[in-house]
């Protein structure tokens, strides 16, 4: 540690851009002194320039003082070496923001089984970064893009997805031309660590988080408890069974006692009324 603060400045940058991105990160870590000379903006522009290639100084277009930014935006912030049941395509390149994103384009609409894995696998092998494809001629990556069908559409995605890579001032993949939901979502998943099912669309992604979160890759189904009955309320002046107070005013009781009294009231009408009518008899 000590050697690395003594050297200049010209020879620690050589020193550093051997380094990969994340091996930098992690010595920034180390030491205060450290961590503010690796602050230096020329030393983030060569990190870009030996991970994605030439092209990037050519079609990046970066203020003064944020070469170190426009590096770690485009750094997987959360990668997994676990790999799930599933096997997904997409995960075998959490590392590289950039390569994910090809796999999902090249993956989309196809089986994914050995063939197209093997495809994707050589295509990558061999045009790892955004300058490879740029700089390469459409008939040697046509002829690895075979197999996956649809050569000419895949063609213009990856080529449109390199360029706008370095050339765009991307903040998520669906900013791109070429790039749709799903690979917005693997990327969310896969490279910036995005756990939630909320805003998730795709069945496999689903899968995979579920995994992720209770692994297990099918749904979790909740048991539901039965429902209760509602009960209905009872009137004023009855019991829960329906049956009457005894003494008490109202409902039910004053009813009945009503129609009790009217009719003892109808009945002794009725007996005066034929009374005369006895007596008429009688006096005949």
């Amino acid at each position: 540690m000590s050697s690395l603060r003594t050297l200049n400045r010209d020879s620690l940058l050589r020193v550093l851009a051997l380094c990969s991105c994340r091996d930098v990160l992690a010595l920034a870590c180390t030491c205060q002194e450290l961590n503010k000379q690796l602050q230096d903006d020329d030393l983030w522009r060569l990190l870009a320039e030996a991970k994605w290639g030439s092209c990037v100084p050519k079609l990046a277009s970066v203020a003064p003082g944020g070469w170190a930014a426009w590096t770690r935006h485009r750094l997987a912030a959360s990668s997994s070496s676990l790999l799930s049941p599933l096997d997904l395509v997409q995960e075998h390149y959490q590392e590289c923001p950039f390569q994910h994103m090809v796999a999902c384009l090249l993956c989309s609409r196809t089986t994914g089984g050995p063939v197209v894995r093997q495809a994707i696998r050589c295509f990558l092998e061999r045009f790892s970064t955004p300058t490879a494809i740029l700089t390469a001629t459409d008939s040697s990556m046509l002829e690895v893009l075979n197999p996956l069908g649809l050569q000419a559409t895949r063609l213009a995605a990856v080529q449109g997805v390199a360029r706008d890579y370095i050339a765009s001032d991307w903040q998520q993949p669906s900013d791109f031309r070429h790039c749709g939901a799903f690979v917005t979502e693997s990327w969310m998943i896969f490279c910036c660590g995005h756990r939630s099912l909320a805003g998730i669309g795709d069945k496999n992604l689903q899968r995979y988080l579920r995994w992720h979160l209770h692994g297990s890759v099918d749904e979790v189904k909740r048991q539901r408890q039965p429902k209760r009955k509602a009960e209905v309320p009872a009137e004023p002046g009855t019991l829960r069974s329906g049956r009457c107070r005894s003494g008490v005013a109202g409902g039910n009781v004053g009813t009945n006692t009503g129609g009790a009294q009217q009719r003892r009231v109808t009945r002794a009408s009725a007996a005066v009324g034929a009374e005369p009518a006895a007596k008429r008899g009688r006096g005949r």
